[in-house]
């Protein structure tokens, strides 16, 4: 299996300088984040892709649709189909999709369910003229009342399960799933499917930090997830492309840009059944 650096591991640097410090490493694929691109530019970005020979697994991320509606519901779709040209145009095979949490006046999770069902439809048709897929991320429970309302495997199949397949699936991310008890045959499922579209890797640990909780995930390894029975999992599920390291940490981000990097060299392995190194 391929490592690829999500940007957000090293977010306080730059795309130029993530780029030429994965490249140094030995990285042959990087998880792109929409601002940065948007930054330097879709131009400067293919042409610092191509310099470093690096290829784009991933671009994050957009939607939060849940509990908009009207002229808010319309600019976040404006802005998911801007994002699909973004990635067209550097190359970025899938764009992530997060759910949006709960309205104040509706909080039936199953409501909001048909919303981002209905909100991913209106969507299709421009993944498909663009040719990148829409890839909707569970997120853990700890954020459904503003981040997410799709906190499971198995509960975003049943919101794309009536979307064509070569458009719409699910991105895995370690830190936001591995609680989940039906977790192994959900991922059995969603490869079955065709459904399986990327992978993030991370690693949890008590107490997370406040008041931003996400920041608590940490590097591979360093944390109470089986990384190595997980990543079985995909495999056996059929799950075959890069898998991206993404860690949201500010003593991470406090680190200089090489020691992230060759940490997250190091730590890819822990991830991997039966590797301990990574392969580029």
């Amino acid at each position: 299996m391929k490592l690829s650096l999500n940007q957000a591991t090293t977010r306080p640097y730059g795309l130029p300088e993530t780029a030429a410090a994965a490249a140094a490493a030995g990285i042959e694929h990087i998880g792109l984040w929409l601002e940065p691109v948007q930054q330097i530019g879709t131009a400067a970005t293919r042409a610092l892709l191509r310099d470093t020979g690096l290829t784009p697994t991933s671009m994050c991320r957009v939607g939060f649709v849940a509990d908009k509606q009207g002229t808010a519901l319309r600019e976040a779709l404006d802005a998911t189909r801007h994002a699909l040209d973004v990635c067209a145009e550097v190359g970025a095979p899938y764009l992530t999709f997060i759910a949006g949490g709960l309205t104040a006046n509706d909080r039936s999770i199953s409501n909001a369910e048909l919303r981002i069902a209905d909100a991913l439809g209106e969507l299709v048709p421009h993944a498909q003229q663009t040719g990148v897929k829409l890839a909707l991320e569970p997120i853990h429970p700890l954020f459904v009342h503003d981040r997410s309302v799709v906190t499971t495997v198995r509960q975003g199949l049943r919101v794309v399960e009536e979307l064509a397949v070569e458009h719409v699936g699910l991105l895995i991310d370690a830190w936001a799933t591995f609680w989940d008890p039906e977790l192994e045959s959900s991922l059995a499922d969603a490869g079955s499917a065709g459904r399986l579209f990327g992978y993030q890797i991370n690693d949890f640990t008590l107490p997370l930090p406040l008041p931003e909780n996400m920041n608590g995930r940490v590097m591979p390894g360093e944390g109470t997830i089986d990384l190595p029975g997980l990543t079985h999992s995909m495999i056996e599920a059929g799950y075959r492309d890069p898998i991206e390291v993404e860690v949201f940490n500010e003593e991470l981000w406090r680190l200089p840009l090489e020691v992230i990097v060759a940490r997250t060299v190091e730590s890819f392995g822990y991830a991997i059944p039966g590797q301990t190194r990574q392969e580029g």
